[in-house]
């Protein structure tokens, strides 16, 4: 998870800054974090934190993984921030930062998990925390930062905004409460059809050129999601039909060039409906409503639930035509960057 938390900057605190260290604070780090996000956390971290604590319970074995592998150190970068303990012994995990090279860009590194306990913000912990990992990440010759925080966290922005932090995406949550009766609209000079295993390069290749790098960097890009071998295959449907889902694709093409694809993702069982959608930028503004009308119509017979759907907020077009058919905003993740050369 890279969802960014931090509090206001004065006065100072009185506690002290140490480097993590993973064999004895991970699990107080997972109980910090579980806290400072316990409104936003999704699926992804929840998982992550599992693993903290999984890993805690194996401080023996994470020794010995420490010592023996140097990639390690990578992965459990980052420092915390000390209080002496309420019971008067020892001192107690307040605040946390940690800093990962990205997976898809060596030179780059991610802070993430910024979090100080409540009733220790505003005591200038966050900023404090956010300076020593820049400088740790100028001194590993790091190129430059990225971290993600909510676009509703003005407190935490600001701070970054102050450290040199620049926002460069976002990606917007939407949500449909009900499903509409629509009209399903034509799309006259493309081709419209269903999605063939023999599109998956042509889908891969359009992932990279409409998913912004930074994102790229985040969440490196793997050929094989696009392109499945039939074990593959046969596992996702497998997995599908455990959990009583059913995926639909359909694909647009110009001139036999697939320029754009929608996802639908039925929940026949629990959870909500889903969709995703890309246009290639060209063609972005002319094959939106056509798609979400045909998904829509689909979901139209499907049990009635709410759909949600993530979109790049630069994709303006399809945000738009989702505002059209009622979907509502619910929340922003912005991805921000510092450079550091």
């Amino acid at each position: 998870m890279v969802v960014t938390a931090a509090a206001k900057t004065t006065p100072k605190a009185q506690g002290r800054l140490r480097e993590m260290d993973p064999v004895r604070d991970l699990g107080s780090i997972a109980n910090l974090v579980a806290s400072a996000f316990a409104d936003e956390i999704d699926e992804q971290g929840r998982a992550a934190l599992r693993e903290m604590r999984w890993m805690a319970r194996l401080s023996p074995l994470v020794w010995w993984w420490a010592q023996a592998d140097p990639a390690f150190r990578d992965s459990f970068r980052g420092f915390v921030w000390e209080e002496p303990a309420a019971t008067g012994r020892g001192c107690e995990i307040v605040g946390n930062v940690s800093l990962n090279r990205t997976p898809g860009h060596r030179q780059w590194w991610i802070i993430c998990n910024v979090a100080v306990r409540g009733e220790y913000q505003g005591q200038g912990i966050a900023r404090q925390m956010m300076e020593v990992a820049i400088a740790e990440a100028r001194q590993l010759a790091g190129q430059g930062i990225l971290l993600q925080v909510f676009q509703n966290n003005a407190r935490a922005r600001r701070l970054y905004t102050d450290l040199g932090f620049e926002e460069v995406s976002g990606a917007a949550d939407l949500r449909l409460e009900t499903i509409p009766s629509v009209a399903v609209l034509d799309l006259p000079g493309y081709e419209l059809r269903a999605w063939k295993p023999a599109d998956g390069q042509a889908a891969f290749d359009l992932a990279q050129q409409v998913i912004p790098p930074t994102q790229q960097w985040l969440r490196p890009l793997r050929a094989r999601d696009y392109q499945p071998d039939w074990l593959s295959r046969l596992g996702q449907w497998m997995s599908d039909r455990l959990a009583g889902r059913r995926a639909y694709r359909l694909t647009v093409l110009k001139e036999d060039r697939l320029v754009a694809i929608v996802a639908v993702t039925v929940a026949y069982q629990a959870g909500e409906h889903r969709l995703a959608l890309m246009a290639h930028p060209r063609h972005v503004g002319q094959v939106e409503a056509a798609l979400v009308s045909r998904a829509l119509h689909l979901l139209a017979a499907a049990p009635p639930k709410p759909v949600t759907i993530n979109v790049d907020t630069a994709h303006e077009a399809a945000i738009k035509v989702l505002r059209d058919y009622g979907f509502k905003d619910q929340r922003t993740l912005l991805t921000l960057r510092k450079n550091l050369e």
